[in-house]
């Protein structure tokens, strides 16, 4: 009798699981089609909206190109990661209206991101030369199809990385370049992240966190003292902020987008958010290791095009203090700017983001 009440009660769940499997795709289906009509809609009026497979450097990779009026700027947003394509990569379709309005905006997935992902990529290929390199075809396709000279660079986070060397070393094809989230220096970023939370721990009356944070020793942290330092800053508003008057940055909502992605499909999901961050994130070691070891205080010394810089203020990842000493010391010939995200930590919120997409607008119109 116990068995059979046990096997009656697996059939239910079973199939109680199949129905909801079943409703979620079906959910998942009709919102793709409400998002792929938008995309159609700009198309049907002149504009552009429409994923693009290159063969850039022996490897697949998409972009997705969207903008209401092909003559207005090109603008390419290299996403944060590596290997996490969100919420700027080619599941972003119809997502930023603000930027489709102003721009022929390009969301580009890149190596060992989303659908650019494979496990045929050779994992020595993962080295930042090889990203601005990338890049540089990325651009020139870009330059070649909408008959411009350059292009707006925006990077975010890791983006941040490829976009400052890339603009160092092709300033002629660079409008302007945007850092978000700049990224400038790993190991004082952790030193700064470690002083700031043994602060708090101190003014807490923390005496676990105190000994935890300090077992880690001096910087550079790997491994898990580094996942107890994020988790740590996490904790604490370092990375998405919030208070009582202060939403977070809907990052819940970003990943949303692109479950609902008519562009995505469940593998491309997969890539997205299993495969591609493991390969980029924990595989590429080498990678790592030479993200660790940039300092572009002391490596860059000029930026020949026009600088803007935002940052949160309540960044602990890329550190607010650092990245402004950074664009301080920077020599920016055509202007540099510096922009305080005041409601944000290292993820732009809500009212934040609408700022930062302002402040793009009056960019390129100057």
């Amino acid at each position: 009798m116990a068995l059979e009440k046990l096997r009656k009660f697996v059939i239910v769940c079973g199939g109680s699981i199949v129905v909801l499997i079943v409703l979620l795709l079906a959910i998942r289906s009709v919102n793709q089609l409400f998002v792929k009509d938008k995309g159609e809609d700009l198309v049907r009026n002149g504009g552009i909206s429409e994923v693009v497979e290159l063969q850039v450097n022996d490897t697949k990779q998409f972009l997705l190109i969207e903008g209401k009026d092909l003559n207005k700027p090109v603008l390419l947003i290299l996403h944060g990661g590596p290997g996490q394509p969100f919420p700027f990569g080619v599941s972003a379709r119809a997502a930023f209206p603000e930027l489709t309005e102003n721009f022929v905006a390009v969301y580009y997935d890149q190596r060992g991101s989303g659908k650019s992902y494979s496990k045929d990529i050779p994992i020595e290929t993962m080295n930042i030369n090889q990203f601005v390199e990338d890049t540089n075809v990325i651009v020139d396709y870009l330059t070649e199809r909408f008959h411009t000279e350059k292009v707006l660079v925006v990077g975010t986070s890791w983006g941040t990385i490829v976009g400052t060397k890339y603009s160092i070393q092709h300033p002629e094809k660079v409008t302007a370049y945007i850092g978000i989230s700049q990224f400038v220096n790993f190991k004082e970023n952790q030193i700064r992240a470690r002083d700031w939370l043994l602060n708090i721990a101190i003014s807490n009356g923390d005496e676990k966190m105190r000994k935890d944070l300090e077992s880690f020793g001096e910087p550079l942290y790997i491994g898990k003292p580094e996942e107890r330092l994020m988790k740590y800053i996490g904790e604490y508003g370092g990375e998405n902020y919030g208070d009582d008057e202060v939403h977070k940055a809907d990052i819940a909502g970003w990943l949303g987008t692109s479950l609902v992605s008519p562009d995505y499909t469940l593998g491309d999901l997969y890539k997205a958010l299993v495969s591609g961050a493991t390969f980029s994130l924990k595989e590429a070691k080498d990678l790592q290791a030479e993200m660790n070891e940039i300092n572009f205080i002391s490596e860059v010394e000029e930026l020949k095009m026009p600088v803007y810089i935002f940052q949160g203020v309540h960044d602990k990842i890329t550190n607010y203090e650092l990245a402004k000493e950074y664009t301080e010391k920077i020599e920016a010939p055509a202007g540099k700017e510096f922009i305080i995200l005041e409601q944000s930590a290292h993820y732009p919120n809500g009212n934040d983001l609408k700022m930062i997409f302002e402040k793009l607008k009056e960019i390129a119109s100057n």
